[in-house]
């Protein structure tokens, strides 16, 4: 095991505010961590590794690692600190500039996203592979409490948005775990969770996720009003009521399965392509 404390010591390491670095420093949550990847024999990509404690675990565990890491000065130490390991590939770059075509190219198949988020991209990071094709079986992402509360929030709840519905849709979620500021150096002012996600047998369609994020544009306004905006406002209360809904619905008010019958019916009445 990688001790990050010794490791920040002997290296003199100043992370970097402007990338929200905060590194791990709790080796019993990084073990439940690596616990919670279920990553034996498996192909894993791995966010924003930092200074490797969570990549050497999965390394010695799984088939391969692919770690992406925009730091320059940490993937230099990364190649150091990691050089045991022939099955770890280190990329300097922004996860959210990687095409989905370009992550796929890395694995054979299935792989398992890891990753300890960046609270200021948390929700674009984790959407960039919940709102995809891409071919993940399950995610284990460390980031802020708050943030977490927006995966796993039900219907009404003041935290209920696109992102609740659209990770609903096509993952299991669980709080596996949450630490406290103590967990990490430096220490953040937020307490963080560990959110586990494990893939449904649902097919991946952007037209869903496209109906979603329409209707909840302008949240006081009902679902008829927002998805005007998008379908043929002559056509809207059909689609709705052919759902099963009231077009004075809100977008708060609804479950996954609700808008994918909306996203049916839609396609049903206006043709294949409407959505």
């Amino acid at each position: 095991m990688i001790d990050a404390k010794k490791l920040i010591k002997e290296y003199s390491l100043t992370p970097n505010k402007a990338l929200g670095q905060n590194f791990l420093v709790d080796e019993n949550a990084l073990m439940q961590i690596v616990g919670f990847s279920r990553c034996e024999g498996a192909e894993v990509l791995e966010i924003g590794p930092g200074l490797g404690t969570l990549t050497n675990e999965l390394a010695g565990r799984a088939k391969n690692v692919v770690a992406v890491e925009i730091d320059k000065r940490m993937c230099e130490l990364l190649k150091r600190t990691l050089s045991g390991h022939k099955n770890t590939h280190i990329i300097n770059g922004d996860i959210l500039k990687l095409k989905n075509d370009e992550l796929t190219s890395l694995f054979s198949g299935e792989f398992i996203v890891a990753a300890n988020l960046p609270y200021y991209i948390t929700s674009q990071t984790a959407m960039k592979f919940i709102d995809s094709d891409l071919p993940i079986k399950h995610m284990v992402l460390m980031m802020q409490q708050e943030a977490a509360a927006h995966f796993i929030a039900g219907v009404k709840e003041k935290c209920y948005t696109p992102v609740s519905v659209i990770s609903n849709r096509y993952f299991e979620m669980d709080e596996a775990l949450r630490l406290s500021p103590a967990s990490y150096y430096p220490a953040p002012a937020v307490n963080s969770s560990v959110l586990v996600f494990k893939r449904k047998d649902a097919p991946y369609d952007k037209g869903l996720s496209r109906l979603i994020k329409a209707a909840f544009s302008m949240r006081r306004k009902t679902l008829k009003n927002n998805l005007s905006a998008i379908l043929p406002k002559a056509s809207v209360d059909e689609i709705i009521l052919n759902a099963g809904l009231a077009p004075v619905s809100r977008a708060e008010e609804l479950t996954s399965d609700d808008f994918v019958r909306l996203t049916e019916s839609a396609r049903l009445i206006l043709g294949a392509d409407a959505i």
